[in-house]
């Protein structure tokens, strides 16, 4: 004969409950099925804080490269460099506000950052929109990069 299973509480046919085993045969006593475990969703996340990070982060790559590059920011370059900014800080602050309420202030660090490249950006095209504009006078001359600003002016 076989070896047949200990005594206990099996899952019944019935699959909302157990069924007692007393090791010969099944009794008619049942019991609801225990709760199961609650499943883990998947972890928090934060992604406008990486969404302000990323767009920090192109923005002022941006502006790196228009001063060292090509000496100032052209009306595209600073269109692009204002969607970056605008972008970074315009999704930071929610994205801080997000990381105050998630465990462990998930995302803070990588908001702060985009909010910081961007204020960043912002302020190396108000450089850079200076250096191609500003002059050293009133009186015509060489703007701040040494390129002449107005003959006019300079003749008079």
């Amino acid at each position: 004969m076989s070896q047949l299973p200990p005594p206990g509480w099996y899952p019944d046919a019935d699959t909302r409950f157990q069924r007692w085993w007393d090791g010969l045969r099944w009794t008619d006593a049942v019991r609801p099925l225990a709760p199961s475990l609650p499943v883990a969703g998947p972890p928090p996340t934060n992604g406008l804080a990486t969404a302000s990070l990323a767009a920090g982060v192109v923005a002022a790559a941006v502006v790196v490269l228009a001063l060292t590059l090509g000496g100032g920011v052209d009306p595209l370059l600073a269109l692009l460099i204002l969607v970056g900014v605008g972008l970074s800080v315009g999704l930071g602050i929610p994205a801080l506000i997000r990381a105050g309420v998630l465990p462990q202030h998930l995302g803070r660090a990588r908001a702060v950052w985009g909010i910081c490249l961007g204020a960043g950006a912002l302020l190396g095209c108000v450089l850079a929109v200076a250096l191609v504009f500003g002059g050293t006078g009133v009186d015509g001359g060489t703007n701040a990069l040494g390129a002449e600003e107005c003959p006019a002016a300079a003749a008079a």
